[in-house]
């Protein structure tokens, strides 16, 4: 049987494309998550070790918080580091309004040149400076900063403690692999109710994951708190999961969706309802859909 939707959880996991959107539980409510250009959740992004470099330039102390700064240029490849340090020191140089603000962050993947230190997605301070940085030209008059974008950068501490049932585990031991599919069965959510603030809904995905282990699914919990989700997936599947020409899913993933065949929201079954505006016309239980776990 085909399956119309394949979805990514890169940044948010918001759901697996449109056959995963939460908003159709029994309990349909809207919930509005952050859509605002200038910021972009990279927490992701340090999941795997990065090399540091003796360099008074790129941080490298022990980061015990999540940290925000202004992303001003991204580097990949085995010399990330040293091109994003170069850029560094020939943007200092040139433009010395910028000294002490710039800093070399290494990744898993790359290298990123950021600017600032904020104290969250709505500190003024990172506003005022978005707008310092995009009015900044060449002296050909050209734009300095092609792209600038207010990011967070999970903290080392919670990185090196993640739980064994945590999603990021898989990206831990396979830090390159792309891409790999996870079979997404259960989300929670608020949803602006009242009825599922953050720690519930964390607390009830990692209980709904151990749930399944004891039961011998290989089961993972996610939790995006920008996106006020936390969501529960099974299964491991690699770029055969699902054929790319017919978008019939391989045999291992038809047979774990043979065991879920309900994709729950809050506890609940989901359904797809085929006229929102009139549901007596009937709906559809949503079956759970394959996710990518996310890079960065």
């Amino acid at each position: 049987m085909q399956r119309s939707y394949i979805s990514s959880m890169v940044l948010a996991m918001l759901g697996c494309m449109q056959s995963c959107s939460p908003a159709s539980t029994n309990t349909e409510r809207t919930h509005s998550a952050r859509t605002n250009g200038d910021i972009m959740d990279t927490s992701t992004w340090d999941f795997g070790d990065a090399p540091i470099e003796d360099n008074y330039a790129i941080l490298k102390t022990e980061q015990l918080k999540d940290q925000y700064a202004i992303v001003i240029g991204t580097f990949i490849g085995d010399e990330s580091i040293s091109a994003a340090e170069n850029m560094r020191i020939q943007l200092v140089m040139q433009y010395p309004v910028l000294s002490g603000q710039v800093a070399v962050r290494p990744r898993s993947r790359g290298s990123v040149l950021t600017y600032g230190d904020y104290e969250g997605y709505n500190d003024s301070r990172a506003k005022t400076d978005i707008t310092t940085l995009r009015s900044m030209r060449t002296q050909n008059g050209n734009t300095l900063f092609a792209q600038v974008l207010l990011m967070r950068f999970k903290s080392l501490k919670t990185r090196q403690q993640l739980h064994s049932y945590d999603l990021w585990t898989i990206r831990r031991e396979f830090p390159t692999m792309v891409p790999i599919f996870t079979l997404e069965v259960a989300v929670w959510g608020d949803f602006d109710s009242g009825q599922f603030p953050e720690e519930r809904r964390r607390m009830a995905a990692e209980a709904y994951a151990t749930e399944l282990r004891k039961k011998g699914f290989e089961a993972f919990f996610y939790h995006n708190d920008d996106a006020e989700l936390s969501s529960v997936t099974v299964g491991v599947f690699g770029h055969t999961a699902v054929d790319a020409e017919t978008g019939f899913y391989s045999a291992e993933v038809e047979a774990m969706l043979s065991r879920f065949q309900k994709r729950l929201g809050n506890g609940e079954e989901v359904r797809v309802y085929f006229n929102p505006m009139k549901p007596e016309l009937g709906s559809n239980v949503q079956p759970p859909c394959l996710a990518e776990v996310p890079i960065d």
